[in-house]
């Protein structure tokens, strides 16, 4: 398993026993104390299961995995309650609030592992998220599609972001590399978004190293110039010196070129759309 977790637990023994387990799996892990905290996290790394403490210092953890399912960037998300097992009410509570699952205390670290494995696989197979990046694909994308379309006088706009080249990154690279390249694009892309105080943005992954992004039109040439500037941190991060340097990829005695990112974008006024294929259409 690949991808990043967040735990928010203020006690640090349960954290720690649930970070070594997931570390131990090649997991990257974050740990939150408050809730607050753990919201702005997700909301900027846009892990791929949330594990959520009902007895935290600011709020309750009920109330964190509501808000969470009210915030696009993170409303997909798997979520697991972690509670005393006196809670019984608090943890149906959370389960009617948007939590996906739970386990009580005590509890085995595997047993946790497992079932945040198991649910990820499941939504990778019902096309829902997308297995190397984590983010929402498929179905998902198409019904932010149609809120567009039912908001014809919105001020949206929709933005598809598409890393090029990544084919020869990947003939020199190898494959892991280009999966690692496209979890970093994923990244500066939602720290990107986490710059604004706007939480309802909404990022997804098409396929074929391309991303979708609504936002408001406000932000929109903001968040492009920010995007391009990421990604060319991004460049240096993944590519040898040695290729930086030369300014492109050598694949058997041929120049290739190097990674690049194209941002299009419509909004409301570009349209009017009459349904997903036109606005699709239009971003290309």
């Amino acid at each position: 398993m690949e991808g990043r977790i967040l735990i928010i637990e203020d006690n640090p023994v349960n954290s720690g026993v649930l970070k070594d387990r997931f570390e131990e799996e090649g997991l990257q892990v974050e740990v939150a104390m408050t809730g607050a905290e753990g919201i702005a996290i997700a909301a900027r790394s846009l892990p791929q299961a949330i594990i959520i403490s009902t007895t935290l210092p600011d709020m309750p953890g009920t109330a964190v995995a509501q808000r969470l399912r009210q915030i696009a960037r993170t409303q997909h998300i798997f979520q697991m309650l972690l509670a005393d097992r006196e809670s019984h009410v608090e943890l149906l509570v959370g389960l009617e609030q948007g939590a996906d699952d739970f386990v009580t205390i005590p509890f085995d670290p595997l047993e946790v592992s497992l079932r945040v494995r198991n649910a990820l696989r499941r939504a990778g197979a019902s096309n829902m998220l997308d297995p190397t990046t984590g983010l929402p694909t498929g179905r998902v994308i198409q019904n932010h599609l149609r809120k567009l379309l039912n908001d014809p006088q919105g001020a949206w706009t929709l933005m598809r972001v598409k890393v090029n080249g990544l084919e020869a990154f990947r003939d020199v690279y190898g494959f892991q590399a280009g999966g690692d390249f496209l979890r970093s694009v994923t990244l500066i892309l939602a720290e990107a978004l986490s710059l604004d105080d706007v939480l309802d943005d909404f990022l997804g992954y098409n396929g074929n190293d391309d991303f979708i992004i609504v936002t408001e039109q406000r932000r929109a040439d903001s968040l492009a110039a920010e995007v391009r500037t990421r990604f060319d941190l991004v460049l240096r991060t993944h590519y040898s010196f040695m290729d930086l340097a030369q300014g492109y990829l050598l694949i058997d005695g041929e120049q290739a070129q190097m990674a690049t990112v194209r941002i299009t974008r419509v909004d409301a006024t570009s349209g009017p759309f009459y349904d997903i294929r036109a606005l699709s259409e239009a971003l290309v």
